[in-house]
C-alpha cells in the first residue's frame, strides 16, 4: 500500500512540474494545448481506465445498471462505483416475443440502451404495486422507423393472480422480487442494457479509442475543422429532427464559415454497448455539454449513436 501511495505521489509531482515547466516557457494557453492533446490520446485513457471493470461500458454519473437477458430471462443488477461496473443480484423476469421490438403489438420486448424514465404506479394493479417506464423508443428507435410506446419494468398482478410466461413487451417481476430491486437502485439514475441470446462486451481498449475519438470530434468542432469534423459523422447519419448528413453538413458549413471562438466543455459521460438484432459494433455515448460563443449559449444532455469502423467512431444519430 505505501509502495502505491509513492508511485502515485511521484507520477502526480511529475505530472503537476511537467505543467509548470509548459506554463513558463509558453503559458496558460500551452497548457491547455497539453491537456487537449491528452484527451485526445488512446494512450492516456488506457492509462486512466486501467483499474476499472469496462465488460459493460464506462459510467461517470451513473448509480445502477440492468443487463436484461432475454433468452435466458434473467435480469442482471449492478452498482456502479470507481472501479466499474459491481454485480449485486440476478432476477428471473418475464419478457415479449424473441427479436427486438420493430412496431406497435408485435410483443415484443426491445432490444437496446433505455433510461428509467420515472418510477409511478400503474391505474391498473394487474402491473404489481408500481413500474419503471423506459426510455422505449429512444433517438435511435426512432430515426429507424420503430413504433410502439408503454415498455416498462414492473411486477405482478396484486390478486395474485397467475400469469402467462410471456409479457406483451415488458419486463415483469414477481412482486417481492421488484420490491427488492426498488431498494438497490436509484431509478433517476440507473439504465437497462437489453439483449438477446449475447451481449457484446467491451473493454479499455475499446472504451479508451471511443474517449479520445470523442475529444479529438470536440477539438475539431471547437477549432472550426469543418472537413475533418464531418468525417467523424457516417454516410446514414440523420440527426434527431430528421436532417440527413448532407443538409446537416451545409448547415455546418454555414456555422463554422462564420470562424465564432467556441468553447465547448463535455461532463458526465456514459457510453454503453448497444445491444442489436444484427450484432454491429454500436454504442450510445451521452454527456452533458456546455456550449458557448459571443452569441449563442446552451447547456443540455447530448446523446450520440456511434459504430466503431476502421478504429474510429462514425456518428450514426444525435440529439
Amino acid at each position: 500500500m505505501r509502495k502505491i501511495c509513492l508511485y502515485l505521489l511521484i507520477s502526480v509531482s511529475l505530472f503537476s512540474s511537467s505543467l509548470v515547466q509548459i506554463y513558463r516557457e509558453g503559458g496558460i494557453k500551452s497548457v491547455e494545448q497539453y491537456l487537449n492533446k491528452q484527451l485526445q490520446s488512446q494512450a492516456y485513457w488506457e492509462k486512466y481506465l486501467s483499474n476499472k471493470d469496462l465488460e459493460y461500458g464506462y459510467y461517470e454519473n451513473l448509480s445502477s445498471l440492468l443487463i436484461i437477458d432475454k433468452a435466458n430471462r434473467k435480469m442482471d443488477i449492478y452498482k456502479n462505483s470507481k472501479g466499474g461496473v459491481e454485480f449485486l443480484k440476478s432476477q428471473s423476469v418475464i419478457v415479449g416475443k424473441a427479436g427486438d421490438k420493430v412496431k406497435e403489438g408485435d410483443l415484443k420486448t426491445p432490444l437496446g440502451v433505455y433510461r428509467i424514465v420515472k418510477k409511478f404506479n400503474p391505474d391498473d394493479d394487474f402491473y404489481g404495486p408500481f413500474a419503471y417506464a423506459l426510455s422505449y423508443p429512444n433517438t435511435f428507435d426512432k430515426l429507424r422507423g420503430k413504433s410502439g410506446h408503454g415498455i416498462w419494468i414492473h411486477g405482478s398482478p396484486l390478486d395474485g393472480s397467475p400469469r402467462n410466461n410471456q409479457s406483451k413487451g415488458c419486463i415483469v417481476l414477481k412482486n417481492d422480487k421488484i420490491k427488492k430491486l426498488d431498494a438497490m437502485i436509484n431509478p433517476k439514475s440507473t439504465i437497462s442494457l437489453v439483449y438477446e441470446n449475447k451481449i457484446r462486451k467491451t473493454d479499455k481498449k475499446e472504451i479508451s479509442l471511443i474517449l479520445s475519438q470523442l475529444f479529438t470530434w470536440r477539438e475539431y468542432w471547437k477549432n472550426n475543422k469543418i472537413s475533418k469534423y464531418l468525417n467523424f459523422y457516417d454516410e446514414d447519419f440523420i440527426r434527431f429532427d430528421g436532417m440527413r448528413k448532407r443538409s446537416f453538413a451545409r448547415m455546418k458549413k454555414s456555422i463554422f464559415n462564420r470562424g465564432e471562438k467556441k468553447s465547448i466543455i463535455f461532463k458526465n459521460i456514459n457510453i454503453s454497448p448497444f445491444p442489436n438484432i444484427k450484432g454491429e459494433d454500436l454504442f450510445r455515448v451521452s454527456f452533458y455539454e456546455i456550449y458557448s460563443t459571443r452569441k449563442h449559449k446552451y447547456k443540455g444532455n447530448k446523446e450520440l449513436y456511434i459504430k466503431l469502423k476502421n478504429k474510429k467512431i462514425s456518428i450514426l444519430a444525435e440529439k
